[in-house]
């Protein structure tokens, strides 16, 4: 099996993974953030930086090389001087030195190629960002909070109990979960529908990370229904402040989007020019059709 099938097949068991993760009733995430244009090229030279600085450590992006930089507007000695740290040739793919055996005793898994990750960790909606590509990626990348029954220290809103530790700590800061469960006490929420009601209301007012789950605990032949809403509050800050780092994230998920399709900007405007031309020959081939029978008629 080669290199290129083995992770063509990794992405498409994420892929179903994530497919079969929230349509199992998984939890509803709701991402609170700010997302880049595509065309910025200024955002995407900050996320190179970013990715090379935090991400390309452990992860690699074996299918883009760092010539691609060149198309951000970077010169040749900028790219080599301030984003190759693991080669000297320009070609050369965007690979690790880490080996995979010892990340994956270190982690638990061996961290995966990033080159098509954009594309491939989107199967699952975002409340509120189903208009973003990449809205899953950003959301989980903000999603990090402090776990200390974890062996790396941290767990994800996103994705729980990830083997990946924090590697944006310094910029964010350290986020701490907050967990509220409601149920019908009989009381101020008389039946599940008032707890149901009123914890949905929490998770849609929240202005931070948040996610809305419903848990059905059964006892003594008894239905409880619980409907939990878990929220990310900053503890400890960090060098960016929440702005700054909606922005970061924001730049880096582009520029994650640009290593998984170099070429998609260009592939739109072809399509464009391509449908005008088309449309172009559509009024040829009318104007043509009414010149060559309009004798016989």
């Amino acid at each position: 099996m080669t290199t290129k099938f083995k992770a063509l097949f990794s992405v498409l068991l994420l892929l179903v993974t994530v497919q079969a993760a929230f349509a199992s009733g998984g939890p509803e995430v709701k991402f609170v953030g700010v997302t880049a244009d595509r065309t910025d090229i200024a955002s995407l030279q900050r996320g190179a930086r970013l990715f090379v600085n935090h991400c390309l450590n452990c992860h690699s992006a074996q299918y883009m090389r760092y010539n691609r930089l060149l198309d951000l507007n970077l010169t040749e000695e900028q790219i080599k001087q301030n984003l190759m740290f693991t080669t000297d040739k320009i070609g050369d793919t965007m690979k690790v030195a880490l080996n995979s055996k010892d990340a994956k005793e270190w982690f638990g898994a061996a961290p995966p190629d990033l080159s098509v990750m954009a594309r491939s960790y989107t199967a699952a909606a975002i409340s509120g960002s189903s208009d973003s590509p990449s809205a899953v990626l950003a959301a989980y990348l903000r999603g990090f909070y402090q776990d200390d029954s974890r062996e790396t220290g941290w767990n994800n809103l996103v994705s729980p109990n990830i083997g990946m530790p924090h590697v944006l700590n310094e910029l964010s800061g350290t986020n701490k979960l907050v967990e509220t469960v409601y149920i019908a006490d009989g009381k101020e929420m008389k039946t599940d529908h008032d707890a149901e009601a009123k914890a949905k209301g929490a998770f849609i007012a929240s202005q931070t990370m948040s996610a809305f789950e419903h848990h059905v605990d059964k006892k003594d032949g008894k239905v409880e229904n619980k409907y939990i809403v878990r929220t990310l509050v900053n503890v400890v800050p960090g060098s960016m402040t929440p702005v700054q780092y909606d922005v970061a994230i924001a730049d880096l998920v582009n520029f994650m989007g640009y290593v998984a399709e170099p070429n998609k900007a260009k592939r739109i405007q072809i399509g464009i020019l391509m449908m005008f031309l088309l449309l172009f020959l559509l009024g040829a081939a009318i104007w043509l059709k009414k010149e060559f029978w309009k004798d016989i008629h």
